[in-house]
């Protein structure tokens, strides 16, 4: 007997900004730190609604087949609201269909705009997890090196608007003035 080999893919849900700035977004940290947030609607975006949209979005752009091809074997093993990242295990031979579905997603139950981003697909889940341990932890160490330029830099302010301060408190001699 031949046994089934799935593929599991690890997703992110991103969220854009309703309006785009270029002045916003000069580096890919900015970038970075723009789209991804916590999901503030828990009721509204859960593991039931999620794979609800991925069916609903399969069943209107492929109909009856590849809902049906999909669906046999698609099962969201684990989805987090705080990261805003899951996985989803679907038959290796739909794989394909999977990631073009996720890419055509744009909403979740009221959430409209979003974006599934695919970041990995792999055949066993203990890579996939492994995988997202350390791509979590490079993003919390570019989330803090961001977050100490922003508070070096608000130093640099502060203390250039003391030492203004301080020197327009000062009084000139005359013999300074010449």
């Amino acid at each position: 007997m031949v046994r089934l080999k799935s593929r599991y893919v690890l997703f992110e849900i991103l969220y854009p900004p309703a309006e785009l700035k270029d002045e916003d977004f000069r580096r890919m940290e900015d970038v970075m730190m723009g789209y991804h947030r916590r999901t503030a609607n828990y009721n509204d975006i859960n593991s039931r609604a999620i794979i609800g949209e991925i069916r609903r979005v399969l069943q209107y752009n492929f109909g009856d087949l590849g809902s049906g091809k999909l669906n046999s074997l698609l099962h969201l093993k684990y989805f987090s609201n705080s990261t805003s990242t899951g996985i989803i295990r679907c038959h290796r031979e739909d794989l394909s269909l999977l990631l073009i579905t996720l890419a055509l997603v744009n909403r979740i139950g009221d959430t409209d705009g979003i974006i599934i981003n695919t970041v990995k697909v792999s055949g066993t889940i203990k890579k996939l997890e492994q995988f997202a341990i350390k791509r979590n932890n490079t993003f919390i160490n570019a989330l803090r090196r961001f977050q100490m330029k922003a508070k070096s830099l608000n130093d640099l302010d502060a203390q250039a608007n003391i030492y203004q301060q301080e020197l327009n408190h000062i009084e000139l001699d005359d013999d300074d003035n010449e």
